[in-house]
């Protein structure tokens, strides 16, 4: 966590559109793999936090998208940062 998010905050998190998940650490957005992601909620819910979600929101489908783009990356790493937050009691309040 930055040293703007003190205990109780909500923390931010982005879900890119390639499927990448990174953490506002006060100036910027880093990216994080698995492990790190798991420690910062693990942090986040021992202080009482709570996550602010960005990004990930689906795309209307028009039917003419190729077979391969058929699954949004943005969409499962913001589906997969919304169970991991619910399994720790997380709140998480979602923005576009």
């Amino acid at each position: 966590m930055g040293a703007s998010h003190d205990p109780g905050d909500a923390l931010t998190i982005y879900a890119a559109a390639d499927g990448t998940i990174s953490v506002d650490v006060g100036a910027r957005y880093v990216a994080v793999g698995d492990d790190d992601l798991e420690r910062i909620l693990d942090r986040v819910a021992s202080e009482g936090g709570a996550i602010r979600l960005l990004g990930g929101t689906e795309r209307a489908d028009d039917g003419d998208e190729p077979p391969d783009r058929e699954s949004d990356a943005g969409v499962m790493a913001a589906s997969y940062v919304l169970a991991m937050s619910h399994a720790r009691g997380l709140r998480v309040v979602r923005e576009a």
